[in-house]
């Protein structure tokens, strides 16, 4: 396909490309938004997950030592 036959041939045909355009880079841009809220969601559940995981060994150590001092 050449390039005259996908430009507009008249104001309407270009009207009608713009807008289908628009809607095409809306769509593009809530996709977009949609994987970064879910990479954001995904690295918080990380970080809560290790915090967690942090906490917990932590507490285990202090137990454990509080246990061995007491011998």
């Amino acid at each position: 396909m050449s390039e005259s036959d996908t430009f507009p041939r008249n104001a309407e045909q270009a009207r009608l490309d713009a807008e289908l355009t628009r809607q095409e880079l809306g769509e593009t841009a809530e996709a977009l938004a949609a994987k970064v809220k879910e990479t954001a969601h995904t690295t918080e559940r990380a970080a809560l997950t290790t915090g967690a995981a942090v906490g917990v060994a932590l507490l285990v150590f202090l137990i454990i030592k509080k246990i061995v001092s007491r011998r």
